[in-house]
């Protein structure tokens, strides 16, 4: 976060640095006083009781208007800042609603008509406007490279910063929930992806193409397993095909991701068939693993060749 990148971390960060230093010179006069009081004033074995006295006005109006000056310079850049970092997205900016879910993300570009999970993509250059909402408890959205951490709450709509990632600034950032939200909060992570807009255009249309039927072994046989058991499509969707469960994230270009568990592993088939053997054991908590009656069973009940038939169905939806 103090190697900041966007338009909105870069002011964040000035004033952070502008409060900080206030707070460091509060520390060097607090803690120098009192130094100096407690060396000057220590108490020897020949002092008598000292005289009691009612207090100092002098003193007590300086310490006073001492702070009111502190936090009237910390005010002056706070009040600008927040009122800068409010304005509302201007006309061209890309809009996307962030859901956050224990644990894991989902992104939904209204405008494109799209929506994925744990992995968002946006172009360099363009304003980008987000609004955050939670599905379960308080999380918190937080890209500290671009952008600082705002609360997602259920049953209300809180907005992010609009914020631009400079065009000479592409590449991949991480994201975090920064609020304690549950067993597998700290493995509620994320990717962004921000890349040139006609890289950007390209990749949107590439996820709104729906996921065709394999014509080959052992991708059909996934295919089949993933839809045909009631095993995965119960809370999956991989659009073009009869999957097309909201409770957990969509899979429908799931391998073309760089990343699988929110943000967890890299995915690799290794990883990922670890993923299918053993949810829990990887991410404790998550739904996959949940013991209750509308989740799925929380061992899967798939054998070896299940679970490398699914592999190659997933890794092929790209």
């Amino acid at each position: 976060m103090f190697d900041s990148v966007g338009d909105v971390a870069r002011k964040q960060q000035t004033l952070f640095m502008w409060i900080l230093w206030a707070a460091v010179l509060v520390f060097i006069v607090v803690e120098g006083v009192l130094i100096y009081v407690v060396m000057k004033f220590r108490r020897r074995p020949q002092d008598r009781i000292p005289r009691q006295v009612h207090g100092n006005r002098n003193l007590e109006i300086a310490w006073t208007i001492a702070p009111i000056i502190v936090l009237a310079v910390v005010a002056v850049p706070t009040i600008s800042t927040l009122i800068d970092l409010a304005a509302p997205a201007p006309e061209d900016a890309l809009h996307i609603r962030v859901i956050g879910h224990q644990w894991w993300w989902e992104f939904v570009y209204p405008d494109q008509d799209l929506i994925i999970a744990n992995e968002v993509h946006i172009p360099v250059g363009r304003p980008i406007s987000m609004t955050l909402e939670s599905a379960d408890v308080i999380h918190s959205f937080w890209i500290p490279k671009i952008v600082g951490k705002v609360d997602m709450i259920p049953n209300r709509i809180n907005k992010l910063p609009t914020f631009i990632v400079p065009e000479e600034a592409p590449g991949i950032y991480f994201g975090q929930c920064a609020e304690l939200c549950g067993t597998a909060h700290a493995l509620m992570k994320f990717r962004v992806t921000a890349q040139s807009d006609g890289d950007f255009q390209n990749w949107i249309e590439n996820q709104k193409t729906p996921s065709e039927v394999p014509i080959t072994d052992p991708e059909r046989i996934g295919h089949d397993l993933f839809n045909g058991q009631g095993l995965c499509l119960t809370c999956h969707t991989v659009r073009g095909t009869t999957a097309q469960g909201k409770i957990g994230p969509d899979l429908t270009h799931f391998g073309s991701r760089s990343t699988l568990g929110a943000a967890l592993l890299p995915n690799t088939s290794e990883h990922l068939t670890q993923w299918l053997e053993d949810p829990e054991d990887l991410k404790p908590g998550n739904i996959m693993a949940r013991d209750a009656a509308i989740y799925i069973d929380p061992n899967l009940r798939l054998d070896s060749e299940e679970i490398e038939s699914l592999v190659s169905y997933l890794k092929s939806l790209k």
